[in-house]
């Protein structure tokens, strides 16, 4: 019984200690935004270069045989 016990105390401990660390705070949330945000930005013009457009994350048009 100890054993479970023990058992139990420590995966609650690990599991919330791993999960602290999933935590982001607003600054670091901002940063990653503007970096999706820059990252998208340079996608779309990537594709307007090459007479496409961009929707959802890639370039999309003006392809085909």
């Amino acid at each position: 019984m100890r054993e479970i016990l023990s058992a139990i105390l420590i995966v609650m401990v690990l599991a919330g200690t791993t999960l602290q660390g999933c935590s982001l705070t607003a600054v670091e949330q901002d940063a990653i935004r503007r970096a999706w945000e820059d990252r998208d930005a340079e996608r779309a013009r990537e594709c307007h270069r090459a007479g496409r457009g961009f929707v959802a994350g890639g370039c999309a048009g003006g392809g085909g045989p």
